[in-house]
């Protein structure tokens, strides 16, 4: 069967920066079953829209299968009557994040004829065996589709047990040179799935059906890395190791990291964590194979407000983890979302304190809604979404580094001002706290580059004996050593 996969652009004003693992993977299944696949990556390539029309008018296609995130769905309210108007016989599907978590909003909204739930490696394959066949759709795992004029769920699909039968990510199909020269050589490596947490604001496709953490095995994932710093050498200078719960297994993480070192390759490359989920054994095997960076959500100082994100953590055991990383890596990443529900004046507090005791300049984002979080519900159920399409077709130009919505418990002026003032304030600490750095690195490198080291290193030892002195003095007599 002749299939055209279609990737749309999933933020409009702003660059893409890598391609899409879930397409490269779908249109892989489909080429494995016999099927002829044509992709059309509008994400990657950012094509007109008369060049999306024409190559849709060109080919052949009699299944269009259509992925992506929410953000998605602006740009399909254009582009699907633009398919029923060129191939008005050809089946239209639906899959990813958007079909999974607005399901009947896709059927109300848009002329489709089926969406897949969940993971679709499977799935797919099974719906378009019954498609060339004898259209018995009922009997695929996973699906809705129209029926006489119906909507029908068929039962779910559980996940996938493993990930071992993943193929390595075809590069060909994609710009890889235009996008690591986007990324400054970041090469992203899809490695885990699942993640057994509950946060409020955070969505994936997999989790509509299942909470399972799957892993690719650590030796593919080597060998991938291997394979591809050979194909770009320097172009790549990092590898940045996707998933929503990466050091959750231990033992993954050893062999991984020991399946790595074994190889002799070296690399630099980044992790994302939980701060539940690493320890320091974990943490020197990864620096130990090359992890130079690590990157936690730590989305807010206020544990009433982690609470009421469902994380799971203290703000306190952030900390701990946070410095417990300084020893390790090189760089360590932080997030921070403000504006959340319930945020005020007192938790805005306890998080630039608490970005101010990091030791490290947080990167700050704005509590967003997307379909099919907890968050979103609650947004809706408290009257902050009031306009639900007009929401929707903001999506794709809405950005998380913005505040779009206020969800706190402030008034809107109030919230922007208190918020945009949080911020400040712990970028200008971290603005005093750099120069001063700046300030002592300058003073050593220009004391060992004029007077040598043992100068400095006497100049040190003096005002420490300065400075016992001085504190001996302040001390009763008997307290003295």
């Amino acid at each position: 069967m002749d299939v055209l996969v279609i990737n749309p652009p999933m933020v409009i004003n702003r660059k893409p920066t890598f391609p899409s693992f879930g397409i490269d993977f779908i249109v892989q299944v489909l080429e494995q079953n016999a099927h002829k696949v044509e992709l059309l990556d509008i994400d990657a390539y950012r094509y007109s829209r008369e060049h999306v029309c024409e190559t849709i008018h060109k080919s052949r296609a009699e299944v269009i299968a259509i992925g992506g995130l929410v953000t998605v769905y602006p740009y399909l309210t254009w582009l699907v009557p633009q398919i029923r108007k060129i191939k008005p016989s050809c089946t239209i599907i639906l899959g990813g994040p958007l079909a999974s978590s607005l399901k009947e909003r896709c059927f109300d909204e848009l002329d489709i004829d089926g969406i897949v739930i969940g993971e679709g490696e499977v799935t797919v394959v099974e719906l378009l065996k019954e498609i060339c066949g004898g259209r018995d759709l009922s009997r695929v795992q996973g699906i809705a589709y129209k029926a006489d004029g119906k909507i029908l769920f068929t039962p779910q699909r559980g996940l996938m047990p493993g990930l071992d039968h993943l193929l390595r990510f075809d590069d060909t199909r994609f710009p890889m040179e235009d996008l690591l020269q986007t990324t400054s050589g970041v090469f992203q490596l899809h490695v885990q799935r699942g993640c057994p947490s509950n946060c409020t604001f955070c969505f994936n496709a997999f989790r509509v059906v299942g909470k399972n953490v799957r892993y690719r095995p650590a030796q593919h994932v080597v060998d991938d890395m291997v394979y591809f710093k050979n194909k770009y050498k320097d172009k790549i200078t990092l590898f940045a190791l996707t998933g929503e719960c990466i050091t959750m297994s231990k033992s993954w993480v050893r062999d991984f990291t020991r399946a790595l070192t074994d190889s002799k390759l070296k690399v630099k490359y980044r992790v994302t964590s939980r701060v539940d989920t690493i320890d320091a054994e974990r943490m020197a095997w990864l620096k130990e194979s090359g992890c130079t960076i690590i990157s936690f959500g730590l989305e807010s100082g206020s544990d009433r407000i982690l609470k009421i994100m469902k994380k799971n953590v203290t703000a306190e055991k952030s900390l701990r983890a946070v410095h417990l990383a300084k020893k390790y890596f090189n760089e360590i990443q932080a997030s921070i979302i403000l504006g959340y529900v319930g945020e005020d004046r007192i938790t805005l507090r306890e998080t630039v304190d608490f970005c101010k005791r990091l030791g490290l300049r947080p990167s700050f984002f704005y509590a967003t809604p997307f379909p099919g979080t907890e968050l979103y519900d609650t947004a809706k159920a408290n009257g902050n979404i009031v306009d639900e399409k007009a929401y929707l077709m903001d999506l794709d130009r809405s950005m998380i580094s913005d505040f779009n919505l206020n969800l706190t418990t402030m008034p809107e002026h109030e919230a922007r001002m208190a918020i945009a003032e949080a911020k400040r304030e712990v970028e200008n600490y971290y603005f005093m706290y750099d120069l001063i750095h700046l300030k002592i690195f300058y003073y050593i490198f220009y004391t060992v580059k004029t007077q040598g080291l043992s100068t400095l290193l006497n100049k040190i030892t003096n005002r420490l004996r300065s400075l016992s002195t001085k504190i001996n003095s302040a001390l009763p007599p008997s307290e003295k050593p």
